[in-house]
């Protein structure tokens, strides 16, 4: 099973994509829709902060105080087709994400390889163990990472960053 510590190598390798992905976009460039249907990259970067939240939840910890509003951005919430009120923005979403990261990266250094054996259960599923979860949600988050580049691309900036 993964370790405390690959598991915190692996989050730190996908918060500098999440930056490179986002580098130079503005607010309107996030809200560029994929032509079949899916969701903008504000979704998806609000997403992937909600997520962030989860985590910090199997790893037995709070989110920081004074986080923006995520729940425009949380799992089965509708598309975001175009500018509404109360969306984040790159600036407020990054410094979110970037706040959840340290929070994250704090609490697993806080944490001995030992908690992440121990079971728990979560959304009322069976019992796994903490470190189970943890990489089940670091998949998701993953998932939506890669979801970045191809929302940078239709976006019109398709040079080569990873």
């Amino acid at each position: 099973m993964i370790t405390i510590s690959e598991y915190a190598h692996i989050l730190e390798r996908e918060q500098d994509i999440i930056h490179l992905q986002t580098e130079g976009l503005g607010d309107t460039e996030l809200l560029v829709q994929p032509a079949n249907g899916g969701n903008c990259m504000e979704w998806t970067l609000g997403h992937i902060a909600d997520g962030l939240k989860t985590i910090l939840r199997v790893l037995d910890a709070l989110p920081p105080e004074h986080l923006p509003d995520l729940s425009r951005y949380q799992r089965g919430s509708e598309p975001i087709l175009g500018p509404e009120p109360g969306l984040l923005g790159r600036e407020a979403l990054i410094n979110a994400l970037d706040c959840l990261h340290a929070a994250v990266q704090t609490r697993l250094a806080e944490m001995e390889e030992a908690a992440f054996d121990e079971e728990m259960i979560i959304f009322g599923s069976q019992a796994h163990r903490r470190g189970w979860w943890a990489l089940f949600f670091l998949f998701h988050h993953s998932y939506h990472v890669g979801q970045l580049e191809i929302q940078r691309n239709l976006a019109g900036r398709t040079e080569k960053l990873i």
